[in-house]
């Protein structure tokens, strides 16, 4: 058998190269030199006869036998590993590091603090945090750079996996200052396509999906004086007059509990609702230190 050949623990170094895509990494994850990991994956590739990895411009890509043999070993010796921990009855010590992308606000207010109580009970665990909206991090996923994501509704691939864990009304705003400006405020779409826009990403998806939603609109090119992909910059520039832009809820009430005066845009229809979920890469099979924290949050959120 092929099995014979091969010491097991070449197994676990293709997990780790893979998973972390960079021999560096997977180094200082294994206790091992850069020379000592890359010299064990030329004796794996050599035993099965397959190119794993190449090497591109100091950049470790996977094959396509790559994918193959990490979808085929990953969930079995992952499957060992919990089998040996149910053996010698012990609580499984979770060790690792977690790569996640979270929108700046809800990130910093409710992720944060999650991640950091589940940080304390778990030494072990180490996170890598990258901020970011659902655009921007959709392609991060889909790469491999991200283990998991948390992102709205807007943007995501259809490979990318998507469980609900919260909802935020989305409301288009400006200040009262600006209304003052332009004049009488009239609910159709003749007056909204005078008005000049701030958004989140150039393409502004989620202003027009406002208008989607309250007017039926299909197509809509808003005037955008300005694109940032930062909620506080949205807020100080609807604050200070510069147009109209869109705001979870909760930032428009805390702008007027700050005392700011916010100007709210009816529409003409329900509110428009925006689900926040947790997003991972459909079919990649993940390490138990991410998979216990991906459940930590879905429960804790839930």
């Amino acid at each position: 058998m092929l099995i014979d050949q091969l010491n097991l623990n070449l197994i676990r170094i293709f997990e780790v190269v893979y998973r972390t895509k960079s021999m560096t990494k997977a180094a200082a994850e294994l206790y091992m030199t850069q020379s000592g990991v890359s010299q064990n994956i030329k004796n794996l590739e050599e035993i099965i006869d397959v190119v794993l990895f190449d090497r591109i411009k100091q950049r470790t890509v996977p094959t396509q036998k790559a994918h193959e043999l990490y979808n085929s070993v990953a969930k079995h010796l992952y499957g060992i590993e919990e089998g040996l921990v149910e053996l010698k009855e012990e609580e499984r010590t979770l060790k690792g590091n977690i790569s996640i992308g979270l929108p700046i606000e809800y990130g910093n207010n409710v992720i944060l603090p999650l991640l950091t109580k589940w940080g304390k009970g778990h030494p072990g665990i180490n996170f890598k945090i990258r901020y970011g909206h659902a655009t921007a991090v959709n392609q991060a996923l889909l790469e491999g750079e991200l283990d998991l994501a948390i992102v709205d509704a807007f943007g995501m691939d259809k490979q990318i996996q998507l469980t609900k864990i919260g909802q935020e009304i989305l409301s288009l705003c400006s200040s009262k200052s600006y209304v003052n400006k332009i004049g009488p405020v009239k609910n159709n779409m003749k007056f909204f396509e005078k008005l000049e826009y701030i958004d989140y990403v150039e393409d502004a998806p989620i202003l027009k999906q406002w208008f989607r939603h309250h007017f039926g609109v299909p197509s809509f090119t808003p005037h955008i004086r300005a694109s940032l992909m930062n909620v506080q910059g949205m807020s100080k520039m609807i604050v200070e007059g510069l147009g109209v832009g869109i705001l979870p809820n909760h930032v428009v009430e805390k702008l007027v509990n700050q005392g700011e005066k916010i100007h709210l845009f009816e529409g003409s229809n329900k509110p428009l609702n925006n689900t926040i979920s947790l997003a991972t890469l459909k079919g990649r099979t993940g390490s138990p230190v991410l998979n216990e924290t991906i459940k930590y949050l879905v429960n804790s959120l839930n």
